[in-house]
């Protein structure tokens, strides 16, 4: 992740608003990260938490400057970091959760900064490349916390922009861009700027971002951007001109229909429901009614709820026979699908794909290969340089069972173990004998150039009692040869310092070698119900995106005065 460009986010209180809300900050991180970036993510204290710590200081009568009330106040940033950093190893994006190590000056409650250290940010960027700070807190000279004043994780984000040479900086608010005032308070409609310089944002009402940000950012000749979560279009802030123009018209949620109710759809589910501005959650397809089932109206035909009016099908129910005649029968009314099954691609892929080309619909397959970890995304990155080779441990469940076993469990309790984590089907044979790995190799060569694979061309090595010794690794290969393609998945014993040992529990590890000679190590969740969930999510919100798109043309109205800085 090292040559990978980095990206400043910052998640304001009017995002996360509660815990629910920080799914969407999850959803934003991991949409950068599987677009390619390093990411630093600077957050707020949830809505209405630092007003509370404040309240409960004034009670306990602590002056206006004391550092005491410092440090109660930054309990909010320090817990919706540690909050978000938790739900993004849920969802399998590994991170760290680090202070952003700036020094200031001056008062307990609105100092300045004056230096960052930035080294163990960097060596975090280094290897999972994903960083969560709390914002808004610094340390004075000696050691004692201070805040950077009302608004400051805005400043706190243009601080480690500016301290890491990041390449972008975007400010996450709950509003389309930068308006003169808060478009939310009556008195009249605020003005939107498609693009403001420094001096123009000072001259805004202060609600949206801190003039203290702006000035740093002034000052520092550093440009940046504010717009909404999942946004295609922002106002950037910096050197100028102004460009004025209207609001973002808004988009419709996209009305799901979601095809499987078990562990990764029920996950599924969960991540809609939390989104409402976003998604309709319109049909659940399920095997059998249920008094409790998901939050929408069931249905036990896949097939017919696949056919139904709506934006987009997610196929999570396994399985090749239902779940083909399923995306069939959406592929066929030019309706996009969204799946999760490797199975189904390897086996019909082909077909699939050639009917959605010819309806115009698109087949996202993102959380079919690595869970969370993006691999198919980075293979179709970078220009179109093809795969030359790729390797990795593709399955988190054999992963997870083999480092229980060379931890002295029994292969059968390993098993288990798996199961009772929701890491395992009942039969987890696919997984131990390699067959799931395949069907993943064969995924990646149908979606990314040459000849077809099948899944009998692989060769296989199972798990066995027998095969059990240290350090051993489940290990599928894909390499690009003059006759196709050549493919296997064979137990091995990396080298200590190998990226195969990095994997680890369910975790997956993907390394791509491409035919430039350049390399890419990916590292993220393989298995389980929510990281398939958020790459599931994760396709979603790219469909959204480009709706988004089809709607604004990403055009600005009409150019306005250029004010300089």
């Amino acid at each position: 992740m090292s040559d990978a460009p980095l990206i400043v986010l910052k998640f304001g209180g009017s995002v996360l608003r509660d815990e629910a809300s920080l799914g969407g900050a999850v959803h934003e991180i991991y949409r950068w990260r599987r677009d390619g970036w390093r990411v630093v993510a600077v957050v707020s204290a949830l809505a209405g938490r630092t007003d509370e710590l404040l309240a409960r200081a004034n009670r306990l009568g602590l002056a206006a400057e004391s550092h005491a009330r410092a440090e109660m106040a930054a309990g909010g940033e320090r817990e919706s970091a540690a909050l978000l950093a938790a739900l993004l190893e849920r969802a399998g994006v590994p991170c760290a959760c680090l202070s952003a190590g700036l020094r200031a000056r001056g008062p307990a409650t609105d100092a300045q900064p004056v230096a960052a250290a930035t080294s163990a940010l960097r060596g975090a960027l280094a290897g999972p490349g994903v960083v969560v700070c709390p914002g808004y807190i610094a340390r004075d000279r000696g050691g004692r916390t201070v805040l950077l004043g009302r608004g400051g994780s805005d400043l706190t984000a243009l601080c480690l922009a500016r301290a890491l040479g990041a390449a972008r900086c975007l400010l996450v608010k709950d509003v389309d861009g930068l308006y003169d005032r808060d478009p939310a308070l009556p008195g009249g409609s605020a003005r939107r700027f498609a693009a403001a310089t420094w001096r123009d944002a000072l001259a805004t009402d202060g609600s949206i971002i801190q003039h203290k940000a702006i000035r740093f950012a002034r000052r520092h000749r550093l440009d940046f951007e504010l717009g909404a979560l999942n946004a295609t279009t922002w106002t950037r802030i910096g050197h100028g001109p102004s460009v004025a123009g209207e609001p973002l018209p808004p988009v419709a949620p996209l009305r799901v229909a979601l095809l499987g109710h078990g562990s990764v759809g029920g996950g599924v589910a969960h991540l809609l429901a939390d989104d409402p501005r976003r998604f309709r959650l319109v049909g659940v397809a399920v095997r059998k009614l249920r008094p409790f089932g998901p939050p929408a109206p069931t249905f036990t035909d896949p097939v017919a709820l696949a056919g139904a009016d709506v934006d987009v099908v997610v196929e999570v129910m396994g399985g090749t026979d239902s779940a083909r005649h399923a995306i069939l029968a959406a592929l066929d009314r030019g309706t996009p699908v969204v799946t999760a099954n490797k199975d189904l691609l390897a086996a019909h892929g082909e077909a699939l794909l050639s009917v959605a080309r010819r309806r115009d619909a698109r087949l996202l397959a993102g959380a079919a290969v690595g869970g969370s970890v993006p691999v198919l995304e980075a293979l179709g990155r970078d220009g179109g340089v093809p795969l030359r080779a790729l390797s990795g441990v593709l399955n988190g469940t054999a992963n997870f069972v083999l480092e229980q076993c060379e931890r002295g469990w029994s292969l059968e309790a390993a098993v288990a173990e798996a199961r009772a984590r929701g890491l395992a089907e009942a039969d987890p044979s696919r997984d131990l004998d390699g067959r799931d790995a395949a069907a993943k190799l064969c995924t990646v060569a149908l979606l990314h150039g040459g000849p077809p694979l099948r899944e009998d061309e692989v060769s296989c090595e199972p798990i066995t009692a027998a095969a059990l010794r240290p350090g051993l690794r489940q290990v599928a290969s894909l390499e690009r040869t003059a006759d196709g393609w050549r493919a296997r998945v064979a137990l091995e014993c990396p080298a200590a310092d190998s990226p195969l040992r990095q994997a680890r529990g369910e975790q997956n590890v993907v390394v791509i070698d491409r035919t430039d000679g350049s390399r890419e190590c990916l590292l993220g969740g393989g298995a389980g119900r929510w990281p398939t969930a958020e790459a599931v999510v994760g396709d979603l919100l790219e469909l959204a995106r480009g709706r988004a798109l089809l709607a604004t043309n990403a055009a600005p109205c009409y150019a306005g005065e250029n004010r300089g800085d």
